[in-house]
Protein backbone atom coordinates (compact mmCIF):
# COMPACT_ATOMS: atom_id res chain seq x y z
CA UNK A 1 0.00 0.00 0.00
CA UNK A 2 1.65 3.34 -0.46
CA UNK A 3 1.98 6.05 1.97
CA UNK A 4 -0.13 8.91 1.94
CA UNK A 5 0.59 11.76 0.43
CA UNK A 6 -2.00 14.46 1.36
CA UNK A 7 -4.42 14.84 4.31
CA UNK A 8 -7.40 16.81 4.15
CA UNK A 9 -10.79 17.47 6.43
CA UNK A 10 -13.70 19.04 5.68
CA UNK A 11 -16.73 20.19 6.94
CA UNK A 12 -18.83 17.89 5.00
CA UNK A 13 -18.35 14.72 3.35
CA UNK A 14 -19.13 15.84 -0.47
CA UNK A 15 -16.20 18.40 0.39
CA UNK A 16 -13.40 15.72 1.29
CA UNK A 17 -14.85 13.54 -1.65
CA UNK A 18 -14.34 17.08 -3.94
CA UNK A 19 -10.61 17.06 -2.54
CA UNK A 20 -9.61 13.62 -2.71
CA UNK A 21 -10.70 14.26 -6.88
CA UNK A 22 -8.82 16.95 -6.98
CA UNK A 23 -5.47 15.79 -5.01
CA UNK A 24 -5.76 12.43 -7.13
CA UNK A 25 -6.06 14.45 -10.50
CA UNK A 26 -2.46 15.94 -9.45
CA UNK A 27 -3.75 18.87 -6.99
CA UNK A 28 -1.57 19.50 -3.57
CA UNK A 29 -2.93 21.03 -0.50
CA UNK A 30 -3.86 24.25 -1.37
CA UNK A 31 -5.72 22.78 -4.49
CA UNK A 32 -7.70 19.84 -2.39
CA UNK A 33 -8.22 22.45 0.59
CA UNK A 34 -9.75 25.00 -1.96
CA UNK A 35 -11.91 22.48 -3.47
CA UNK A 36 -13.49 21.04 -0.20
CA UNK A 37 -14.22 24.86 0.44
CA UNK A 38 -15.98 25.39 -2.84
CA UNK A 39 -18.10 22.39 -2.12
CA UNK A 40 -18.72 24.00 1.36
CA UNK A 41 -20.89 26.81 -1.09
CA UNK A 42 -23.07 23.71 -2.65
CA UNK A 43 -22.91 21.08 0.58
CA UNK A 44 -23.60 23.75 3.39
CA UNK A 45 -25.66 26.66 1.72
CA UNK A 46 -26.42 28.44 5.13
CA UNK A 47 -22.80 28.41 6.43
CA UNK A 48 -20.76 29.25 3.58
CA UNK A 49 -21.29 30.79 -0.37
CA UNK A 50 -19.59 32.50 -2.87
CA UNK A 51 -21.31 35.15 -1.90
CA UNK A 52 -19.64 35.42 1.85
CA UNK A 53 -16.37 35.73 3.71
CA UNK A 54 -13.64 33.40 4.16
CA UNK A 55 -9.80 33.60 4.93
CA UNK A 56 -7.41 31.42 3.84
CA UNK A 57 -3.99 30.42 5.91
CA UNK A 58 -1.33 29.24 3.16
CA UNK A 59 2.00 27.61 5.00
CA UNK A 60 4.49 26.83 1.45
CA UNK A 61 7.03 24.02 1.61
CA UNK A 62 9.90 27.16 2.74
CA UNK A 63 7.92 27.56 5.55
CA UNK A 64 6.68 31.24 4.71
CA UNK A 65 3.13 31.58 5.69
CA UNK A 66 0.33 34.21 4.53
CA UNK A 67 -2.67 34.62 4.92
CA UNK A 68 -5.33 35.85 2.26
CA UNK A 69 -7.83 37.95 3.71
CA UNK A 70 -11.63 37.32 1.85
CA UNK A 71 -13.23 39.20 4.41
CA UNK A 72 -16.65 40.96 3.33
CA UNK A 73 -16.20 44.82 3.14
CA UNK A 74 -18.37 48.18 3.09
CA UNK A 75 -18.93 48.98 -0.36
CA UNK A 76 -18.04 52.65 -1.54
CA UNK A 77 -21.21 53.48 -2.30
CA UNK A 78 -23.13 54.96 0.55
CA UNK A 79 -26.18 54.46 1.49
CA UNK A 80 -29.11 56.88 0.93
CA UNK A 81 -29.48 57.21 4.56
CA UNK A 82 -28.50 54.70 7.42
CA UNK A 83 -30.64 51.51 7.44
CA UNK A 84 -31.14 51.74 3.87
CA UNK A 85 -32.78 48.18 2.56
CA UNK A 86 -32.05 46.73 6.13
CA UNK A 87 -35.10 44.39 7.74
CA UNK A 88 -34.13 43.64 10.95
CA UNK A 89 -35.61 40.37 12.64
CA UNK A 90 -35.56 38.15 15.81
CA UNK A 91 -34.10 34.81 15.36
CA UNK A 92 -34.14 32.10 18.19
CA UNK A 93 -30.92 30.77 16.26
CA UNK A 94 -27.66 31.18 18.23
CA UNK A 95 -29.90 31.85 21.83
CA UNK A 96 -31.97 34.47 20.11
CA UNK A 97 -30.41 37.46 18.64
CA UNK A 98 -31.60 40.31 16.58
CA UNK A 99 -29.91 40.48 12.79
CA UNK A 100 -30.45 42.79 9.65
CA UNK A 101 -31.54 41.21 6.59
CA UNK A 102 -32.21 42.78 2.58
CA UNK A 103 -30.40 43.94 -0.12
CA UNK A 104 -29.06 46.65 2.00
CA UNK A 105 -27.37 43.77 4.94
CA UNK A 106 -24.79 42.68 1.94
CA UNK A 107 -21.53 43.00 2.01
CA UNK A 108 -18.88 43.37 -0.68
CA UNK A 109 -18.26 39.23 -0.35
CA UNK A 110 -14.64 38.63 -0.57
CA UNK A 111 -14.04 34.56 -0.82
CA UNK A 112 -13.80 34.58 -3.67
CA UNK A 113 -11.28 36.67 -4.56
CA UNK A 114 -8.71 35.02 -1.71
CA UNK A 115 -9.66 31.50 -2.78
CA UNK A 116 -8.42 32.67 -7.02
CA UNK A 117 -5.43 34.85 -5.09
CA UNK A 118 -4.27 31.74 -3.08
CA UNK A 119 -4.55 29.15 -5.85
CA UNK A 120 -2.74 31.68 -8.46
CA UNK A 121 0.44 31.81 -5.98
CA UNK A 122 0.15 27.80 -4.91
CA UNK A 123 -2.28 26.16 -7.09
CA UNK A 124 -0.91 22.98 -8.56
CA UNK A 125 -3.81 21.78 -10.90
CA UNK A 126 -6.08 24.28 -13.04
CA UNK A 127 -8.48 26.52 -11.95
CA UNK A 128 -11.66 24.69 -13.46
CA UNK A 129 -11.05 20.96 -12.02
CA UNK A 130 -11.17 23.04 -8.34
CA UNK A 131 -15.17 23.57 -9.37
CA UNK A 132 -15.66 20.25 -11.36
CA UNK A 133 -16.78 18.35 -7.99
CA UNK A 134 -19.09 21.30 -6.55
CA UNK A 135 -20.46 21.47 -10.18
CA UNK A 136 -21.72 17.60 -10.03
CA UNK A 137 -23.15 17.53 -6.74
CA UNK A 138 -25.02 21.02 -7.81
CA UNK A 139 -26.68 19.90 -10.54
CA UNK A 140 -27.57 16.57 -9.43
CA UNK A 141 -28.98 17.44 -6.18
CA UNK A 142 -27.47 16.48 -2.78
CA UNK A 143 -29.33 14.92 0.29
CA UNK A 144 -30.32 18.53 2.25
CA UNK A 145 -28.02 18.28 5.60
CA UNK A 146 -28.80 17.76 8.88
CA UNK A 147 -27.28 21.10 10.11
CA UNK A 148 -28.94 23.10 7.40
CA UNK A 149 -32.28 21.50 8.07
CA UNK A 150 -31.75 22.76 11.64
CA UNK A 151 -30.43 25.85 10.63
CA UNK A 152 -33.37 26.61 7.88
CA UNK A 153 -36.11 25.57 10.50
CA UNK A 154 -34.90 28.49 13.09
CA UNK A 155 -34.79 31.02 10.12
CA UNK A 156 -37.21 29.98 7.35
CA UNK A 157 -40.38 32.81 8.69
CA UNK A 158 -38.10 35.59 9.34
CA UNK A 159 -35.66 35.26 6.54
CA UNK A 160 -35.78 32.65 3.47
CA UNK A 161 -39.25 32.63 3.76
CA UNK A 162 -39.80 36.29 2.67
CA UNK A 163 -38.08 35.68 -0.91
CA UNK A 164 -39.54 33.95 -4.14
CA UNK A 165 -36.27 32.81 -4.98
CA UNK A 166 -35.06 31.51 -1.73
CA UNK A 167 -38.85 29.71 -1.44
CA UNK A 168 -37.98 28.04 -4.95
CA UNK A 169 -34.87 26.76 -3.98
CA UNK A 170 -35.93 25.52 -0.12
CA UNK A 171 -39.39 24.94 0.25
CA UNK A 172 -42.48 26.11 -1.23
CA UNK A 173 -45.03 25.99 1.24
CA UNK A 174 -42.66 24.78 3.92
CA UNK A 175 -38.88 24.09 4.45
CA UNK A 176 -37.11 21.68 2.85
CA UNK A 177 -36.14 18.65 5.25
CA UNK A 178 -33.07 16.40 6.23
CA UNK A 179 -32.55 13.89 3.38
CA UNK A 180 -34.60 15.44 0.66
CA UNK A 181 -33.02 16.76 -2.37
CA UNK A 182 -31.55 20.17 -2.72
CA UNK A 183 -31.25 20.72 -6.54
CA UNK A 184 -29.28 23.64 -7.25
CA UNK A 185 -28.90 23.62 -10.65
CA UNK A 186 -28.81 27.76 -11.23
CA UNK A 187 -26.18 27.73 -8.90
CA UNK A 188 -24.62 25.18 -10.91
CA UNK A 189 -24.78 27.76 -14.20
CA UNK A 190 -22.87 30.17 -11.55
CA UNK A 191 -20.12 27.81 -10.56
CA UNK A 192 -19.72 26.89 -13.94
CA UNK A 193 -19.31 30.51 -15.68
CA UNK A 194 -16.73 31.08 -12.60
CA UNK A 195 -14.76 28.08 -13.21
CA UNK A 196 -14.28 28.77 -17.20
CA UNK A 197 -14.17 32.92 -17.43
CA UNK A 198 -12.78 33.42 -13.49
CA UNK A 199 -13.55 35.66 -10.81
CA UNK A 200 -14.38 38.62 -13.19
CA UNK A 201 -17.09 37.31 -14.49
CA UNK A 202 -18.48 37.77 -10.62
CA UNK A 203 -16.62 40.78 -9.42
CA UNK A 204 -17.22 43.14 -12.77
CA UNK A 205 -19.13 40.64 -15.43
CA UNK A 206 -22.76 39.12 -15.93
CA UNK A 207 -23.23 37.74 -13.03
CA UNK A 208 -21.95 41.51 -11.51
CA UNK A 209 -24.74 43.06 -12.81
CA UNK A 210 -26.83 40.22 -12.07
CA UNK A 211 -26.05 40.80 -8.76
CA UNK A 212 -26.63 44.11 -8.19
CA UNK A 213 -29.47 44.75 -9.94
CA UNK A 214 -30.90 42.11 -7.39
CA UNK A 215 -29.73 43.58 -4.43
CA UNK A 216 -30.81 47.35 -6.08
CA UNK A 217 -34.48 46.04 -6.20
CA UNK A 218 -34.82 44.84 -2.89
CA UNK A 219 -33.43 48.52 -1.68
CA UNK A 220 -29.53 47.93 -1.72
CA UNK A 221 -26.59 50.16 -2.53
CA UNK A 222 -23.82 48.27 -3.74
CA UNK A 223 -23.39 48.47 -7.51
CA UNK A 224 -20.62 46.49 -10.14
CA UNK A 225 -18.24 49.44 -8.83
CA UNK A 226 -17.81 48.03 -5.73
CA UNK A 227 -17.60 44.67 -6.75
CA UNK A 228 -14.76 45.91 -9.14
CA UNK A 229 -13.03 47.79 -6.39
CA UNK A 230 -12.69 44.67 -4.17
CA UNK A 231 -9.66 43.22 -3.90
CA UNK A 232 -7.85 40.17 -1.66
CA UNK A 233 -5.60 41.39 1.15
CA UNK A 234 -2.14 39.00 1.76
CA UNK A 235 -1.33 39.54 5.15
CA UNK A 236 1.50 38.61 7.27
CA UNK A 237 0.36 36.02 10.28
CA UNK A 238 0.29 37.11 13.54
CA UNK A 239 2.68 35.44 15.27
CA UNK A 240 3.11 33.58 19.02
CA UNK A 241 5.25 30.88 20.38
CA UNK A 242 3.85 28.67 23.20
CA UNK A 243 4.80 25.29 24.41
CA UNK A 244 7.72 25.22 21.90
CA UNK A 245 5.51 25.34 19.36
CA UNK A 246 4.83 28.48 17.28
CA UNK A 247 1.43 29.28 16.13
CA UNK A 248 0.73 31.91 12.95
CA UNK A 249 -2.79 32.79 12.72
CA UNK A 250 -4.98 35.18 11.08
CA UNK A 251 -3.94 38.98 12.03
CA UNK A 252 -5.93 42.33 12.26
CA UNK A 253 -7.81 43.82 11.13
CA UNK A 254 -9.90 40.34 11.91
CA UNK A 255 -9.79 39.99 15.92
CA UNK A 256 -9.72 35.81 15.86
CA UNK A 257 -5.74 35.32 15.64
CA UNK A 258 -5.50 38.12 17.94
CA UNK A 259 -7.78 36.40 20.54
CA UNK A 260 -6.11 32.77 20.29
CA UNK A 261 -2.44 34.05 20.55
CA UNK A 262 -3.47 36.08 23.41
CA UNK A 263 -5.13 33.17 24.84
CA UNK A 264 -2.65 30.77 24.40
CA UNK A 265 0.05 32.93 26.01
CA UNK A 266 -1.57 32.94 29.21
CA UNK A 267 -2.11 29.35 28.98
CA UNK A 268 1.37 28.88 28.61
CA UNK A 269 1.98 29.84 32.18
CA UNK A 270 -1.21 28.41 33.76
CA UNK A 271 -1.67 25.21 35.87
CA UNK A 272 -2.91 22.51 33.23
CA UNK A 273 -1.55 19.19 35.04
CA UNK A 274 -5.31 18.57 36.95
CA UNK A 275 -8.68 19.10 35.41
CA UNK A 276 -10.23 21.53 37.07
CA UNK A 277 -6.70 23.72 37.32
CA UNK A 278 -6.77 22.92 33.52
CA UNK A 279 -10.62 23.89 32.89
CA UNK A 280 -10.47 26.68 35.18
CA UNK A 281 -7.08 28.29 33.41
CA UNK A 282 -9.13 27.63 29.86
CA UNK A 283 -11.86 29.72 30.62
CA UNK A 284 -10.06 32.46 32.57
CA UNK A 285 -7.49 32.58 29.50
CA UNK A 286 -10.24 32.98 26.81
CA UNK A 287 -12.36 35.39 28.88
CA UNK A 288 -9.46 37.33 29.59
CA UNK A 289 -8.69 37.45 25.98
CA UNK A 290 -12.27 38.09 24.38
CA UNK A 291 -12.35 40.38 27.02
CA UNK A 292 -9.54 42.33 26.72
CA UNK A 293 -10.04 43.19 22.56
CA UNK A 294 -14.08 43.35 22.74
CA UNK A 295 -12.79 46.54 24.81
CA UNK A 296 -10.13 48.19 22.93
CA UNK A 297 -10.84 46.59 19.39
CA UNK A 298 -13.61 49.46 18.12
CA UNK A 299 -12.63 49.99 14.20
CA UNK A 300 -11.56 47.67 11.71
CA UNK A 301 -8.58 48.01 11.39
CA UNK A 302 -7.38 49.22 14.38
CA UNK A 303 -6.46 47.43 18.01
CA UNK A 304 -6.57 50.11 20.97
CA UNK A 305 -3.05 48.86 22.09
CA UNK A 306 -0.50 46.86 20.86
CA UNK A 307 -0.79 42.47 20.84
CA UNK A 308 2.24 42.90 23.02
CA UNK A 309 0.76 45.53 25.26
CA UNK A 310 -2.07 42.97 25.60
CA UNK A 311 0.36 40.54 26.25
CA UNK A 312 2.18 41.95 28.75
CA UNK A 313 -1.11 43.32 30.42
CA UNK A 314 -2.04 39.97 31.12
CA UNK A 315 1.34 38.75 32.48
CA UNK A 316 1.62 40.92 35.03
CA UNK A 317 -17.74 40.76 23.24
CA UNK A 318 -17.41 39.82 19.96
CA UNK A 319 -20.46 37.10 18.79
CA UNK A 320 -20.76 36.25 14.68
CA UNK A 321 -22.21 33.61 13.01
CA UNK A 322 -22.19 30.51 12.16
CA UNK A 323 -19.36 28.87 9.82
CA UNK A 324 -17.05 26.22 7.92
CA UNK A 325 -13.86 24.89 7.77
CA UNK A 326 -11.55 22.68 6.17
CA UNK A 327 -7.96 21.54 6.71
CA UNK A 328 -5.14 19.79 4.28
CA UNK A 329 -1.93 19.07 4.04
CA UNK A 330 0.73 17.38 1.72
CA UNK A 331 4.29 15.46 1.72
CA UNK A 332 5.46 18.21 0.11
CA UNK A 333 5.06 20.59 3.11
CA UNK A 334 1.91 22.49 1.39
CA UNK A 335 -0.36 23.33 5.05
CA UNK A 336 -3.41 25.05 4.18
CA UNK A 337 -6.24 25.95 6.58
CA UNK A 338 -9.46 27.87 4.99
CA UNK A 339 -12.61 29.42 7.61
CA UNK A 340 -15.18 30.47 5.58
CA UNK A 341 -19.13 32.00 6.36
CA UNK A 342 -21.93 33.77 4.93
CA UNK A 343 -23.46 35.19 7.94
CA UNK A 344 -27.09 34.26 9.26
CA UNK A 345 -28.12 35.32 4.95
CA UNK A 346 -29.46 38.59 3.97
CA UNK A 347 -32.38 36.30 2.21
CA UNK A 348 -31.02 36.84 -1.38
CA UNK A 349 -30.70 34.08 -3.68
CA UNK A 350 -29.40 35.66 -6.67
CA UNK A 351 -28.77 32.84 -10.03
CA UNK A 352 -28.46 30.44 -7.01
CA UNK A 353 -26.15 31.71 -5.10
CA UNK A 354 -26.64 33.07 -1.55
CA UNK A 355 -25.35 36.25 0.12
CA UNK A 356 -23.99 37.79 3.37
CA UNK A 357 -25.88 39.92 5.95
CA UNK A 358 -22.94 40.98 7.13
CA UNK A 359 -23.70 44.72 7.27
CA UNK A 360 -26.48 43.94 9.00
CA UNK A 361 -24.71 41.50 11.63
CA UNK A 362 -25.29 43.81 14.93
CA UNK A 363 -22.25 42.07 16.80
CA UNK A 364 -20.43 42.99 13.79
CA UNK A 365 -21.28 46.42 13.29
CA UNK A 366 -20.36 48.21 16.53
CA UNK A 367 -19.98 51.72 15.46
CA UNK A 368 -23.96 51.11 14.37
CA UNK A 369 -25.81 50.28 10.97
CA UNK A 370 -23.45 51.29 7.68
CA UNK A 371 -21.14 53.14 9.84
CA UNK A 372 -18.36 51.09 8.82
CA UNK A 373 -15.45 53.37 6.86
CA UNK A 374 -16.01 53.06 2.93
CA UNK A 375 -14.19 49.89 1.34
CA UNK A 376 -13.04 48.86 5.74
CA UNK A 377 -13.56 45.31 6.10
CA UNK A 378 -15.66 44.08 8.14
CA UNK A 379 -15.13 42.26 11.76
CA UNK A 380 -14.16 39.06 12.02
CA UNK A 381 -13.27 36.59 14.60
CA UNK A 382 -12.41 33.47 12.14
CA UNK A 383 -9.08 32.00 12.72
CA UNK A 384 -7.74 29.71 10.56
CA UNK A 385 -4.33 28.78 12.32
CA UNK A 386 -1.10 26.92 11.20
CA UNK A 387 0.82 25.72 14.11
CA UNK A 388 4.53 24.61 13.61
CA UNK A 389 6.58 22.09 16.36
CA UNK A 390 8.86 21.87 17.61
CA UNK A 391 12.45 22.12 15.78
CA UNK A 392 9.49 22.00 12.51
CA UNK A 393 8.99 18.32 13.18
CA UNK A 394 5.13 18.96 12.54
CA UNK A 395 3.05 21.22 10.96
CA UNK A 396 -0.69 21.38 11.96
CA UNK A 397 -3.37 23.24 9.80
CA UNK A 398 -6.33 23.97 12.34
CA UNK A 399 -9.31 26.27 12.38
CA UNK A 400 -12.91 26.04 13.14
CA UNK A 401 -16.65 27.07 12.97
CA UNK A 402 -18.62 28.04 16.21
CA UNK A 403 -19.15 32.18 16.59
CA UNK A 404 -17.12 33.44 19.82
CA UNK A 405 -16.51 29.35 20.35
CA UNK A 406 -13.84 29.30 17.68
CA UNK A 407 -11.19 30.44 19.45
CA UNK A 408 -11.64 28.39 23.05
CA UNK A 409 -12.12 25.32 20.51
CA UNK A 410 -9.06 25.70 18.63
CA UNK A 411 -6.77 26.61 21.93
CA UNK A 412 -8.49 23.66 23.69
CA UNK A 413 -7.47 21.58 20.82
CA UNK A 414 -4.03 22.71 20.66
CA UNK A 415 -3.28 21.94 24.49
CA UNK A 416 -4.46 18.65 23.22
CA UNK A 417 -1.72 18.01 20.32
CA UNK A 418 1.00 20.48 21.86
CA UNK A 419 0.60 19.04 25.42
CA UNK A 420 -1.23 16.35 26.21
CA UNK A 421 0.56 14.75 22.48
CA UNK A 422 -2.80 13.16 21.07
CA UNK A 423 -3.80 12.50 17.74
CA UNK A 424 -5.42 14.58 15.43
CA UNK A 425 -8.58 12.76 15.97
CA UNK A 426 -8.53 12.49 19.77
CA UNK A 427 -7.24 15.89 20.03
CA UNK A 428 -10.43 17.25 18.06
CA UNK A 429 -12.72 14.56 19.95
CA UNK A 430 -12.05 15.46 23.18
CA UNK A 431 -14.08 17.53 25.37
CA UNK A 432 -14.57 21.30 25.34
CA UNK A 433 -16.06 23.82 27.45
CA UNK A 434 -17.15 27.35 27.06
CA UNK A 435 -18.09 29.86 29.17
CA UNK A 436 -21.18 32.05 27.42
CA UNK A 437 -21.67 35.39 28.59
CA UNK A 438 -25.65 36.16 29.45
CA UNK A 439 -27.43 39.26 30.82
CA UNK A 440 -27.84 37.43 34.20
CA UNK A 441 -24.11 35.95 34.56
CA UNK A 442 -22.07 33.79 33.14
CA UNK A 443 -23.19 30.13 32.02
CA UNK A 444 -20.18 27.49 32.43
CA UNK A 445 -21.22 25.01 29.20
CA UNK A 446 -19.08 22.35 29.02
CA UNK A 447 -19.39 18.54 27.75
CA UNK A 448 -19.58 15.09 29.39
CA UNK A 449 -15.90 14.23 31.21
CA UNK A 450 -15.11 17.93 32.48
CA UNK A 451 -15.80 18.78 36.00
CA UNK A 452 -17.46 22.43 34.60
CA UNK A 453 -19.50 22.11 37.60
CA UNK A 454 -17.03 22.37 40.10
CA UNK A 455 -15.86 26.16 39.22
CA UNK A 456 -18.75 28.16 40.79
CA UNK A 457 -20.73 29.48 37.85
CA UNK A 458 -24.47 28.54 36.81
CA UNK A 459 -23.63 25.15 35.16
CA UNK A 460 -25.20 23.93 31.49
CA UNK A 461 -23.44 20.51 30.89
CA UNK A 462 -24.39 18.62 27.44
CA UNK A 463 -24.83 15.05 27.50
CA UNK A 464 -22.69 14.60 24.15
CA UNK A 465 -20.23 16.11 22.28
CA UNK A 466 -22.18 19.06 20.84
CA UNK A 467 -21.62 21.51 17.91
CA UNK A 468 -22.14 24.48 20.04
CA UNK A 469 -18.54 23.80 20.66
CA UNK A 470 -16.99 24.43 17.28
CA UNK A 471 -16.36 21.44 15.00
CA UNK A 472 -11.94 21.48 14.45
CA UNK A 473 -10.80 19.72 10.82
CA UNK A 474 -7.18 19.59 11.66
CA UNK A 475 -4.16 18.00 8.84
CA UNK A 476 -0.67 17.84 9.42
CA UNK A 477 2.56 16.84 7.91
CA UNK A 478 5.81 15.89 9.64
CA UNK A 479 9.64 16.67 8.97
CA UNK A 480 9.40 13.40 6.70
CA UNK A 481 6.53 13.88 4.77
CA UNK A 482 3.82 11.30 7.39
CA UNK A 483 0.76 13.39 6.62
CA UNK A 484 -2.46 12.63 8.81
CA UNK A 485 -6.42 14.52 8.92
CA UNK A 486 -8.52 14.13 12.14
CA UNK A 487 -12.45 15.49 11.77
CA UNK A 488 -13.96 16.63 14.49
CA UNK A 489 -17.40 14.28 15.25
CA UNK A 490 -19.33 17.21 16.50
CA UNK A 491 -20.72 17.73 12.97
CA UNK A 492 -21.27 15.68 9.75
CA UNK A 493 -17.97 16.25 8.74
CA UNK A 494 -15.02 13.92 6.73
CA UNK A 495 -11.63 13.35 6.85
CA UNK A 496 -9.74 11.43 3.83
CA UNK A 497 -5.66 10.08 3.12
CA UNK A 498 -4.77 10.15 -0.42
Amino acid sequence: MKKPRLGIAAGNKLGADAAVEVASAGGNAVDACLAAAIMGWVAEPFFASIGGSGFITVRAPDGAVKVYDGNNSMPYTAPGQPGQGMKRVFLEYSNGMYTGIGGGSVAVPGILAAAHKAWEQHGAIEWAALFEPSIRAARNGIPFPRSSDYYLSETWTRIWGRYPEAQALFGVDEPLREGETLMQGDLADALEQVAQKGPDTFYRGELATEITDAIAADDGFMTVDDLDRYRAEIRAPIVTDVFGWRIESNPPPAVGGVVLTHMLSLLQTAKLDEPLDRLRSIVEAERAAIGYHADHYQEPGEIAGSHEEALSRARRKTRSPDTTHASAADADGYVCAITESNGYGAGLVIHGMLFNNTLGEEELNPLGVHRLPPGSRCHSNQAPTVAVGPDSSIVVGLGSPGAERIVGAIAQTFIGIAVDRKSLLDAVSAPRAHLAQKPDGPLMCFEPGLPGEELGYTPRPYDDLHMFFGAVQAASVTADGDVDAGCDPRRSTAAALV
